[in-house]
């Protein structure tokens, strides 16, 4: 009898079903409190219209969490200057565009969609990828030497939410 693979868990989706506002997270220095902020769903025909203009596709990961929450906040501290801004569609082609115009070097098919909101640093999307498409778009350096994270977008989030929000890629 062969064995059915169970489907892969997308932990975007889960941590929208699951985290609403406010999570208390347990470290070894005590406990800190975390907001999570969601967005309104995409739809499926806005996520399509933005491949269709940018001849792309989305990974399917973060295609299901978009049409769960078209961007959100995620790691926000009370007290402290942390935390990710995830990028909704828009806001995704807005920030693209803007570091291209400060000078930025962003290829073709390759697109913002996390910010740092403790500095200006940004992950990316490169699509025309396959695997360990996310870049490292570290500011303090020239886009040429901006490094690809080994990882897809699913496993990016699982090792930030066990990292509890910290820059685990440049340990």
């Amino acid at each position: 009898m062969q064995r059915q693979e169970e489907p892969e868990l997308n932990i975007l989706k889960e941590l929208v079903k699951r985290v609403s506002e406010n999570v208390v997270v347990k470290t070894v220095l005590g406990e800190k409190t975390y907001c999570f902020m969601w967005n309104a769903p995409a739809t499926s025909e806005a996520i399509q219209s933005f491949e269709n203009r940018y001849e792309c596709s989305l990974p399917n990961a973060y295609k299901e969490f978009l049409l769960t929450s078209d961007g959100a906040i995620i790691y926000k501290s009370e007290y402290e200057d942390d935390g990710y801004k995830l990028l909704s569609l828009e806001e995704i082609e807005e920030v693209t565009q803007e570091m291209k115009e400060d000078g930025y070097d962003i290829p073709n098919k390759c697109f913002c969609f996390l910010q740092c909101l403790f500095s200006d640093d940004v992950l990316l999307l490169d699509l025309q990828k396959e695997r360990n498409y996310i870049i490292d778009g570290d500011v303090s350096y020239p886009s040429g030497e901006w490094e690809y994270i080994a990882s897809d977008i699913n496993t990016f989030f699982i090792r930030l939410c066990q990292c509890n929000g910290a820059m685990y890629w440049r340990w």
